[in-house]
């Protein structure tokens, strides 16, 4: 009896869902795009089964997501659907509800820049980051969100940055010795090396010296940390080539009580197993990190500027305004570690790990492979560190300053050319907070030929924001935008655009607006730093035979060998020492 009547009420639950869903529809409706083979057709009784056969019989279905997720390449979805619909148009989600796919610039500039918080994060979104790195600054929105980021500005201030050139010298230069190490001088044969494990161990190396004083020593070995160790490969482990169910389960722990979430997040699935473990040992070195910098901060020693130690101060001020609880900070310090960037206390130290690791290096594995196919390049920038280190040694100099790096205009088209073509997020999603309307640079066409300067959007309906699609637009980039050509930078930012937005050279790499990269000055000037000690003792050229390097889909942007039977990121580079 109990059984019937819950199934009843959930089977009128889903009635009426599908009813608003079929009876408040959009203009995103009336927007082509690509089908998918979930959807079963667009009428009231295929929204209700849909619904049905999703919830009660656990059928999952994901829409365009496969394509998003599970293509050979990550950029398939983006460019071949870019291509055939243009700028803004249609796609299926999970469950098959209909989403928003924008490159359009003045459209992102609207969400990302105008509108700020009033296009939150998907609340399905938000749990997935949860369940990676814990609450932080990614899964935080509105006032929580702001408070974040005050705390952390000064993190990322010029005079902090200035301060952390030597830790970036330091391990660029551990990482050249030890890629000697690899390299046999007894033979004349060229010695290829993968770069993406050496790449990799360098960046977090340095995201957790900068964020909380904390050395991994992942350059002399990941046995010789935990952390280092559940950080291998960990986005090509639990993201690449995902099952449905493990595409779903965010969004349907978005639907459902969150008494239930916590069952759900232990089930034996890829990706949440692989994240559980790392959350797991991430939490325990997150606490001992945050357990020593209180122990100082009581003792009247405050230390550094760095993330971990702005985090600890504001969560043991008594301010309500700049107090951040306990697992917050350790959430931060595991997520941005391995993202983008470098913070401090408990839950923010896991976000900083997670997030100022893998990306840097991601972006850093991408340079090394375009410059090995342009030696050209390889040789203008030798020649352009070597005349701007006679600059500083006539100065008084001994190392290059972060005016020396932004001085070196061949370095800094390199590194724009390349996070434009490498985008190492590819999209990000965001939700309608209210009713909206979103302008367009280009107007699009409706399914039945009407073209529409704009696209009202009802709240709660989800936007793709693909930044990989913006970062290749032919009318904003060129017809060779499609070409890696770090010319484009060197007269202006390379543009066509009237739009401004991202937060260097017109890109949306780093994202834009309120919720724009934090750290996009420490990782750029780490790339730089990083890239001038490997230029300065090796030449880059291609592995020799047949060996094809993809873009993989592993939730970044990753190098991968086209073929390889290995789900691992690899990059084989031949280095020749100069």
């Amino acid at each position: 009896m109990l059984f019937r009547i819950l199934l009843f009420s959930v089977t009128t639950f889903l009635v009426i869902r599908a009813l608003v869903r079929h009876f408040r529809r959009s203009v995103i409706s009336s927007l082509p795009g690509p089908t998918h083979s979930s959807y079963l057709a667009d009428a009231l009784i295929s929204d209700i089964l849909l619904c049905y056969s999703s919830y009660i019989s656990l059928t999952v279905h994901v829409g365009n997501f496969k394509e998003l997720t599970r293509s050979p390449e990550i950029t398939d979805a983006h460019i071949g659907w870019s291509a055939k619909y243009g700028t803004a148009f249609k796609i299926y989600g999970e469950m098959g509800v209909e989403m928003l796919f924008i490159s359009d610039p003045k459209a992102i500039q609207y969400i990302l820049n105008t509108s700020g918080y009033n296009f939150p994060k998907p609340l399905s979104n938000r749990i997935g980051f949860t369940i990676m790195l814990g609450p932080g600054i990614v899964s935080a929105e509105g006032t929580q969100h702001a408070r974040h980021r005050k705390i952390l500005n000064p993190a990322f201030s010029f005079g902090t940055l200035r301060e952390f050139l030597p830790l970036f010298r330091q391990k660029a230069s551990k990482l050249v010795n030890k890629l000697k190490e690899e390299i046999d001088f007894t033979t004349a044969d060229p010695t290829v090396v993968d770069l993406v494990p050496w790449l990799s161990r360098t960046t977090l190396d340095i995201i957790g010296t900068a964020s909380a004083e904390y050395d991994f020593e992942a350059l002399d070995g990941v046995q010789n940390n935990k952390l280092a160790q559940v950080y291998n490969n960990i986005f090509a482990d639990a993201i690449y080539q995902m099952s449905d169910i493990n595409i779903a389960m965010p969004y349907i722990l978005s639907k459902i009580p969150s008494f239930f979430t916590s069952i759900l997040t232990r089930l034996p699935l890829q990706t949440m197993s692989r994240f559980r473990n790392y959350m797991k040992v991430a939490t325990e070195v997150a606490q001992e990190v945050v357990d020593k910098q209180t122990h100082l901060y009581l003792h009247g020693k405050e230390g550094s500027k760095d993330l971990m130690s702005l985090l600890v101060h504001a969560n043991l001020s008594e301010d309500p305004k700049t107090k951040v609880a306990k697992n917050e900070i350790l959430a931060q310090f595991t997520y941005e570690l391995r993202l983008y960037i470098s913070a401090r206390p408990n839950t923010k130290i896991r976000t900083f790990f997670l997030a100022g690791h893998e990306t840097t290096a991601s972006a850093l594995m991408w340079a090394s492979f375009e410059l090995s196919k342009h030696p050209e390049w390889q040789k203008k920038l030798r020649e352009e560190i070597a005349k701007t280190r006679s600059q500083a040694s006539e100065r008084g100099d001994m190392e290059l300053t972060i005016a020396d790096f932004d001085s070196m205009s061949h370095l800094q088209a390199v590194m724009k050319e390349t996070l434009r073509a490498y985008p190492i997020v590819p999209y990000v999603l965001r939700q309608a907070g209210k009713d909206d309307c979103i302008p367009l640079s280009y107007p699009v066409p409706t399914v039945n030929g009407e073209m529409i300067s704009d696209i009202p959007v009802n709240r709660g309906e989800r936007v793709i924001i693909s930044i990989l699609a913006y970062n290749r637009l032919k009318s904003i980039w060129g017809e060779d935008a499609d070409e890696w050509r770090p010319e484009r930078f060197l007269n202006g930012n390379g543009t066509h655009s009237q739009v401004n937005l991202g937060l260097i050279a017109n890109l949306a790499t780093f994202s834009s607006g309120i919720r724009g990269c934090i750290g996009w000055r420490f990782s750029l000037l780490e790339m730089q730093a990083i890239l001038i000690e490997l230029l300065e003792n090796f030449e880059f050229s291609p592995s020799p035979g047949n060996v094809e390097i993809i873009r993989g889909s592993t939730g970044v942007m990753a190098p991968m060998v086209k073929g390889s039977t290995s789900a691992r990121t690899q990059l084989p580079i031949t280095l020749t020492p100069l």
